[in-house]
């Protein structure tokens, strides 16, 4: 399991490290510290974080907004951010606005209000639905190759590269993962209609597989064996999608 990295800007020492703190108390990876514009965003390019937490005034300047600003031009490298400053005025808070930040913290902020905040942006960023992350001790929300999955207070996110297939368990879902599995509280279809299509396919009313993962097909016992050896049975009804994922040789 691997926790959302996070991109901290922030040019106070002692706020930085405990905002750091915070983070790492909560699960969360805190990818770099930034204290200035330009080292801000050479960090947000080389470390293509999860998430930003922006401080808008970086050495007296709105840096911040700055920032901001340029990572929102930019569709492909956009990525949720939440500002936090000790400004409460109006005229520094309309400016932020324009950014259409995630969340918008006041310093002193406490560990609950950080962690609302980051489940608000990212539940905003990924367009799930809001409250997602309120309505289910464990959920997911999907961003392009990652999903996020919530276990209690903590965040985490799975690259589907690490996903060998997901099964039904019960009331839940279960993601296999290479090294780990995770129990969600969502429907095989539901995680299945968020999933790329060209890579995960349904094979059986209770499975579905990373076509990635597949070695070989076994026809005769209607069994599909992943490249770790463990074996999935398929059925005829979903034969057919599974098979165009494949250039079959005859």
């Amino acid at each position: 399991m691997k926790g959302v990295k996070i991109l901290i800007i922030e040019d106070d020492r002692q706020d930085a490290g405990l905002l750091k703190g915070m983070l790492l108390d909560h699960g969360y990876e805190v990818g770099g510290i930034a204290t200035s514009l330009p080292e801000a965003l050479q960090l947000f390019h080389m470390l293509q974080p999860d998430l930003v937490i922006i401080d808008i005034f970086l050495h007296g300047r709105k840096d911040g907004i700055a920032f901001a600003e340029q990572i929102s031009g930019d569709e492909d490298s956009r990525k949720p951010f939440i500002f936090l400053t000790s400004a409460a005025d109006r005229n520094t808070f309309e400016a932020a606005k324009l950014t259409a930040p995630f969340s918008y913290l006041l310093k002193p902020f406490n560990e609950l209000e950080l962690q609302y905040a980051i489940e608000l942006a990212v539940e905003k960023f990924t367009g799930a639905p809001a409250g997602m992350f309120a309505m289910e001790e464990k959920s997911t929300v999907m961003l392009k190759d990652i999903f996020f999955v919530k276990r209690g207070n903590v965040l985490a996110k799975i690259s589907l590269d690490d996903i060998q297939y997901i099964e039904v368990e019960g009331k839940y879902s279960k993601i296999v993962c290479s090294k780990d599995k995770y129990l969600v509280q969502q429907p095989l279809k539901l995680i299945l209609d968020r999933l790329p299509g060209i890579r995960f396919v349904r094979i059986h009313r209770n499975y579905i597989v990373n076509i990635r993962e597949v070695a070989k097909v076994n026809l005769t016992d209607n069994e599909i064996v992943l490249e770790d050896g463990r074996s999935l049975l398929f059925s005829r009804r979903y034969f057919d999608d599974f098979m165009r994922a494949f250039d079959v040789l005859r």
